[in-house]
């Protein structure tokens, strides 16, 4: 019997997604993996242990052992050599780091005759056009498609451990059907106009984790299911829905009882206290995740538009900015050269002398006054 040819797959971001989430539905089709990080400790792990475990956090399977990968470092031979060979390349490393991953992706396929297929798995309203966009720009002549698919799946790394993930038992894999055909993961699911999928899901799903978050963080909750439980921060999502989901229903031209499940599906899975996830972590990045087209600035203005009421949004983008500037410095969030009022207006073009913008700076203060004794409803309500 001839030995049946495995098929290779490259992806590129080793992170908790790449290796907790994507690797899972490659390992159990049986590719040959390879993973990219430009972490050198991690790929030192991952050449050292060759292997880590994918724990569930309701227990509802049996912990799956990953093994069997090669890792290397970006931009190494071995990693361009991988590029080159492999039958599908994915990426998880944030759509501000697409362009970078670009060049590594213009180095690797160099040369290639056959039609290279990626697919991004990073939140942004259309990080497939963006990587198109970089790929174009490098002048890479070469033959590809690039598909992307929407991440719904929580996963953390494993406390005192080196590799392993504590993950959902997640099997949905929305993809972009326009770009690609079919994918044999389990819980595929084809999705045409992906980049209004996409929206849908920062506009519902990453906006009640804004709130959640960045909510959770200045009420002093460490853990985000716990945030997401308290009674002051669920009552919100609560009536934040009742004019949110309304509006995205008008925006995006679906029935009322579509975006009414879509956003229940995500409340079940934010108040599940059985997935561990932080708020920290969640709310990492903040700059991105307060710009114009993302999970606050967008809702808040589609709000506007319907007539509906805008204040709650406003609440969460202070509190975003309270996350930020005593952040500053640390990690992903960099050190702010103005006022963090002055920098939400310099980043979506807006006047300090805006209506929402004087509320946002009135829930500002309220915030820092109250910093370890904060009522959301009553804070929310207190300005007009």
């Amino acid at each position: 019997m001839a030995k049946r040819i495995m098929k290779k797959a490259v992806v590129i971001g080793a992170g908790q997604t790449g290796r907790g989430y994507l690797v899972r539905f490659l390992f159990e089709k049986n590719y040959d993996i390879t993973l990219i990080d430009k972490n050198e400790r991690l790929i030192d792990y991952l050449q050292e242990d060759k292997a880590f475990c994918i724990h569930f956090y309701s227990k509802d399977r049996t912990p799956l052992y990953v093994h069997g990968l090669k890792a290397y470092l970006s931009y190494s031979k071995e990693a361009k050599q991988a590029i080159h060979d492999a039958d599908i390349i994915f990426t998880s490393v944030g759509e501000q780091n697409l362009g970078d991953v670009a060049k590594q992706i213009q180095e690797g396929i160099a040369g290639r005759e056959d039609k290279v297929v990626m697919l991004t798995a990073e939140n942004g309203i259309n990080p497939g056009k963006v990587l198109t966009n970089h790929l174009k720009d490098l002048g890479v002549k070469e033959n590809f498609t690039v598909s992307m698919t929407a991440v719904f799946c929580s996963t953390v790394a494993l406390d005192k451990t080196r590799l392993d993930i504590l993950s959902m038992n997640e099997y949905y894999f929305p993809f972009d059907a326009d770009a690609l055909d079919e994918i044999d993961f389990e819980g595929a699911v084809p999705i045409h106009d992906f980049e209004k999928f996409l929206k849908r899901k920062i506009y519902t799903y990453n906006c009640l984790a804004g709130l959640i978050s960045y909510c959770g963080y200045i009420k002093d909750y460490e853990v985000y299911g716990d945030a997401a439980n308290d009674p002051d921060i669920a009552e919100m999502m609560d009536i934040l829905l009742e004019d949110l989901n309304p509006a995205l229903q008008d925006y995006f031209q679906i029935t009322k009882e579509d975006q009414e499940e879509f956003a229940q599906r995500a409340m079940r899975k934010m108040k599940n206290k059985d997935i561990l996830d932080f708020n920290v972590k969640n709310g990492r990045a903040a700059k991105r995740k307060l710009g114009p087209t993302e999970r606050i600035m967008s809702p808040m203005k589609i709000l506007k538009e319907h007539d509906k009421d805008t204040r709650i949004m406003e609440f969460v983008a202070a509190a975003a900015l309270v996350y930020w500037e005593e952040l500053q410095g640390n990690g992903s969030e960099p050190v702010l050269t103005k006022s963090p009022i002055e920098t939400f207006c310099d980043i979506n073009g807006l006047s300090v002398d805006d209506a929402m913008v004087k509320r946002m700076e009135k829930y500002y203060e309220l915030i820092k006054a109250n910093r370890h004794n904060i009522c959301m409803k009553e804070l929310v309500y207190s300005v007009e």
